[in-house]
């Protein structure tokens, strides 16, 4: 292999790591920041995985076709487009699940720390690929998105209504 088809495979595995991460990561913060926010707000079940379910596919089809229209290559666009769609459905996934398995009051605390947990897995993948500390690749993404989420619960706190 030359050292430029090294260099540009380099380059297009980057750019396939940052789609994920982006879709991963973005797809997992926002989810988890509504549907922290709607619990807060309502303590209703199903109100929350509307909520959550709503934000997953409008996001990630969002996501996706940001990524195609910003795409670097036309080439790789429609690639680019999936990679980032479809992390940032499988993002969006993690925090919702203990909605639908568990009572609100239980499921606020298990999607959040399930979720730093994802967030800290795919901070310690970005910096095994990149050669980075996997301390301070999981603990950057974790604590960046985990910052995030928190925002929408406490906005949804702000709307709690009465007797939650």
């Amino acid at each position: 292999m030359t050292k430029i088809s090294r260099m540009e495979e380099l380059q297009h595995r980057q750019l396939d790591l940052r789609d994920i991460i982006l879709g991963g990561q973005d797809g997992l913060v926002n989810v988890l920041g509504v549907t922290l926010g709607v619990a807060a707000a309502s303590g209703d079940t199903r109100i929350v995985l509307a909520a959550g379910l709503a934000a997953t596919f409008a996001e990630s089809f969002s996501m996706a076709a940001v990524a195609y229209t910003s795409s670097i290559t036309g080439s790789h666009a429609l690639t680019d487009a999936l990679i980032v769609g479809v992390s940032a459905i499988f993002g969006s996934v993690v925090p919702l699940i203990p909605f639908a398995l568990f009572p609100v009051s239980s499921a606020i605390g298990i999607a959040s720390a399930i979720s730093a947990l994802f967030l800290f897995l795919l901070g310690v993948y970005k910096a095994k690929i990149l050669g980075l500390s996997f301390w301070r690749g999981g603990l950057e993404i974790t604590i960046i998105g985990m910052a995030a989420a928190l925002i929408g619960y406490f906005v949804g706190l702000l709307f709690k209504t009465p007797g939650v």
